[in-house]
């Protein structure tokens, strides 16, 4: 089975929260449940659209040779 590089995939999730807007992340501990749930799928949807530019690579030999998809089949 091919794995993520937990390491790299952590690095590039601090970097994509980092840099989202700041209601979205306050917004996920809102009492309304309407709002706490378009939060959570704005800052997905914007996870989504920043991790599309990494490559997340493993660190087994085998899987060296090219990009592995970020939620490989198992």
């Amino acid at each position: 089975m091919l794995r993520v590089d937990e390491d790299s995939l952590t690095l590039h999730l601090e970097v994509s929260l980092a840099t989202a807007e700041p209601a979205l992340v306050t917004d996920i501990r809102c009492g309304d449940a309407a709002a706490r749930r378009r939060a959570v799928a704005q800052l997905a949807r914007h996870l989504a659209v920043r991790l599309r530019c990494y490559d997340i690579l493993a660190d087994e030999p085998a899987a060296m040779a090219g990009t592995l998809p970020l939620f490989p089949d198992a």
